[in-house]
């Protein structure tokens, strides 16, 4: 036996009723005071005839007691659907065309800046960090190389661990500052001069200056210069022991006993050149000179 269909309405005969829940709808109060006894049904149904007919349409009493039980059922009646993550996506989906275009400037905005980041600051910044530590560690070997003192070697590897240590803390010109250093150092420790006492006119050939440990006291210094065999005078890292701080000098304070200071002086006192001149030779593989005088090694560069 064939199980029976509900039969398939007319579509118009749907839109008829939609019609009547809506024209209920808007009768707010018919609706409110006859849909609260479902015996006034009937009555309903002959007052929307009414309301139909006074339009004149003509409405069949299947399709208003549709309407009526669609209204009671809320068939028509939009429900927003819950919140939750499928309701979000769903909005998201249906309002793509209005985000979709300001998420895509979005997007390509963040790509162009981080391009330009990698392209402007980044990579010439890695690329310096890379050079600057190949620079440290070849200088380092060179030194290590040539240098006969156990001194050069030893600031040699302080110098490349400032370096290294300054790249670690991203900062690029302490780093190149101890990179240069290294290569001064590599520099005077192939170079060979004589260490001389200034005598030229116009020019002072020592000096003296209080001593800040004992006022009564002074500390002197011979003033002197780097010259090579040629009459190059040379430029050389000096620090002073003054204010612990490097300059690149040609003439520099070298710090001598009284004695010494004195004798200087009445060389040139005599007739106002310094004969015995010579104060110190630096050779080849050396960063220090031998001196042919007292002296602590101490030096101020400026008087």
């Amino acid at each position: 036996m064939a199980e029976e269909t509900e039969p398939k309405r007319d579509i118009s005969e749907v839109l008829l009723a939609m019609d009547v829940v809506d024209t209920l709808r808007h009768e707010q109060a018919l609706v409110e005071r006859e849909l609260q006894l479902e015996e006034n049904d009937a009555a309903l149904v002959e007052k929307l005839r009414r309301i139909y007919t006074s339009q004149g349409i003509e409405v069949t009493d299947d399709v208003l007691i549709q309407g009526v039980q669609a209204l009671r059922d809320e068939r028509f009646t939009y429900h927003p659907p819950k919140p939750g993550l499928q309701t979000i996506l769903a909005r998201l989906y249906v309002g793509r065309g209005r985000w979709g275009k300001a998420a895509a400037i979005l997007i390509v905005a963040v790509l162009a800046l981080w391009g330009g980041y990698r392209f402007l600051y980044a990579g010439p910044a890695e690329r310096a960090r890379v050079q600057i530590v190949q620079e440290a560690a070849e200088l380092a070997t060179e030194i290590g190389k040539h240098a006969l003192e156990p001194g050069a070697r030893q600031k040699a590897d302080a110098l490349k661990e400032q370096a290294t240590s300054a790249i670690r803390a991203d900062d690029l010109d302490t780093a190149r500052d101890a990179v240069a250093a290294m290569g001064i150092l590599r520099d005077l420790v192939q170079q060979t001069y004589t260490l001389q006492v200034v005598s030229r006119p116009g020019a002072p050939s020592g000096v003296w200056r209080q001593s800040s440990q004992n006022p009564a006291g002074r500390n002197y210094y011979l003033i002197v210069e780097a010259v090579t065999a040629d009459g190059r005078r040379l430029e050389l890292p000096v620090i002073s022991e003054e204010d612990g701080k490097t300059k690149l000098v040609k003439e520099w304070g070298l710090r001598v006993p009284a004695e010494v200071y004195e004798q200087v002086r009445r060389d040139k006192a005599e007739d106002g050149i310094v004969d015995a001149r010579t104060v110190g030779v630096k050779q080849r593989g050396f960063i220090t000179p031998e001196y042919r005088v007292q002296t602590s090694g101490g030096a101020i560069t400026e008087w």
